[in-house]
């Protein structure tokens, strides 16, 4: 017989449970993800090459500096092996650790930028050719039109985003700096206008370095924190989620969205969460299952086990005053699967 765990909690599951859940209820901590060891290694660098800055870093919806402050947001796509799996197969790309790398350096050049507010600096603003309003000259869209022969900037990713904008210009050139601590001038000597640009950078950090930001930091000011995201991973990354029905084996989320609301409301007098009934009555769940639906202890408590997690992650709540009517449900729908299981090998018909 198949193995009900492997029915359960089966790849294809996770990854539709996963697509299927709002991105500020995966439950992801920054200090514990894939990304922690990178910034670890990058800030050891930063100290390393003299910066005092420290940038606050947290998951967002994607890259990017909060303009005029040290915030770095990280995407959340990034912190965990399965997001980036989802993120490879929905979207067709992943960062691998020298992206992140990139990513880290070019974000933290603008957090240098911004926290030490060299864009009012004139010499800042002649090397980089920085005119008018340096936040309000962006390009209305990411279109931007680069020369492609141009010796005046860096390109380390041969996409010419140094020439969108002077803030990015900046970024990149830092980046560079950041990436060869002795190499710079020799890699960059044919290319006269970066090699100015790169000489600038290592002067202001020098200059900087070891000063405390002007702008002090505020972990507030985010942009779009996960804790904000409402919208599913599949809402994000734009997944049609009909390849991944066909093979979530164990996908019982809807079955208990049929048992308990989504989130509370305002107007109840009292709620208790699913996983919390589920919890309090498993051991009369567990013998029900048993007795009725002729499977073992042990495979019952793998089913249990599921619909507690899993209504625990969608947040599922029951109002006090139908108890009796969800503990009733519970049964059933457990009940239900454990007898499909123990009839055909398989939890849906």
């Amino acid at each position: 017989m198949t193995d009900i765990r492997r029915l359960l909690f089966s790849r294809a599951t996770k990854k539709l449970e996963v697509l299927t859940t709002p991105v500020n209820r995966l439950g992801l901590n920054l200090k514990s993800s894939l990304l922690q060891p990178q910034i670890d290694k990058h800030l050891a660098r930063l100290k390393r090459r003299g910066i005092k800055l420290r940038p606050h870093f947290y998951l967002g919806e994607d890259w990017g500096c909060v303009s005029g402050t040290s915030n770095i947001e990280v995407g959340f796509y990034d912190a965990d092996p399965l997001l980036k799996e989802l993120n490879r197969e929905v979207r067709g790309w992943t960062n691998d650790p020298r992206e992140v790398d990139y990513l880290l350096r070019h974000e933290t050049g603008h957090a240098f930028c911004y926290s030490h507010r060299l864009y009012k600096n004139k010499e800042f603003r002649n090397i980089f050719g920085v005119k008018g309003k340096f936040f309000d000259t962006y390009p209305a869209t990411d279109r931007y039109k680069p020369h492609p022969w141009s010796r005046d900037f860096v390109n380390p990713n041969r996409d010419h985003y140094a020439q969108k904008h002077p803030d990015e210009d900046f970024a990149e050139t830092f980046g560079v700096w950041l990436s060869l601590p002795s190499n710079w001038k020799k890699a960059y000597r044919t290319r006269k206008g970066a090699l100015t640009k790169l000489t600038f950078v290592a002067e202001i950090v020098r200059h900087y370095g070891d000063k405390p930001p002007l702008v002090p930091s505020d972990p507030g000011d985010l942009d779009v924190p996960m804790e904000a995201i409402s919208m599913t991973v599949a809402d994000i990354m734009g997944a049609s989620l009909t390849r991944y029905r066909k093979r979530a084996t164990g996908f019982i989320d809807p079955l208990l969205k049929k048992i308990a609301r989504y989130r509370p409301r305002s107007t109840d007098s009292g709620v208790i969460p699913l996983a919390e009934v589920i919890a309090a009555h498993r051991k009369f769940i567990l013998e029900a299952l048993v007795k009725n639906a002729k499977v073992t202890i042990a495979q019952a408590s793998f089913l249990v086990s599921k619909m507690q997690t899993r209504s625990r992650t969608l947040h599922l709540y029951v109002p006090l005053s139908m108890m009796d009517k969800c503990l009733i449900d519970i049964v059933c729908l457990a009940s239900t699967l454990a007898t499909r299981f123990a009839s055909k090998g398989s939890l849906f018909p």
